[in-house]
């Protein structure tokens, strides 16, 4: 049932939110996440951890400036495997999501999830803030890193802009584009 949620829920159209009230830093974020999300097909986290407390899941959304938006998920099976969904789209942050320009899904063996969320309890995504407290807000952001998880019941997100290479989040970011196969070149990395 939860990863039937997980896969079906975008598709036939619900209305969905993404984010809990008040979680970022203004309304104007959330609307904007919440449009490359929907573009994109993908279901609300939020939504699925207030009705099924034993889904796990985990997802880096990557808004650039001036290049593709990605989105990775990893949806975990109670056995410890899952499915893992890498998406593209043709926008860019600026201006619109586009069209789907890459989609896969491909089945996470055990070891493969092990490496997942090796990589987020690693960059202690649990007990990360929410929003960085040390951003200079006047700070142009070429690029936004968005974590989300579910488990337990439990719903987290992090939000950072242009994260630094020490930033735990860049961290886990790159592992999730390792593990959905996206061949990124450097200097699209910002």
């Amino acid at each position: 049932m939860t990863v039937a949620a997980l896969t079906l829920a975008p598709v036939l159209g619900w209305a969905q939110t993404y984010f809990p009230s008040g979680v970022l830093a203004n309304e104007g974020a959330v609307q904007k996440y919440s449009k490359f999300l929907a573009a994109m097909r993908e279901p609300s986290l939020w939504e699925l951890a207030q009705r099924d407390p034993r889904a796990e899941a985990y997802r880096f959304l990557w808004l650039r400036s001036a290049d593709h938006p990605v989105a990775v998920r990893l949806a975990i099976k109670p056995s410890g495997a899952g499915w893992l969904y890498g998406k593209m789209t043709g926008g860019n942050a600026e201006t619109s999501p586009g069209g789907t320009r890459r989609w896969n899904m491909s089945w996470a063996w055990k070891s493969r999830v092990a490496s997942f969320k090796s990589a987020w309890d690693g960059a202690g995504f649990w007990n990360l803030p929410t929003l960085d407290a040390a951003a200079d807000g006047n700070a142009v952001c070429r690029s936004h890193w968005v974590l989300e998880g579910i488990r337990n019941g439990q719903y987290h997100v992090v939000d950072r802009c242009s994260p630094l290479p020490s930033d735990p989040v860049r961290a886990v970011g790159l592992q999730a584009l390792k593990l959905a196969r996206f061949r990124i070149k450097a200097r699209e990395v910002y």
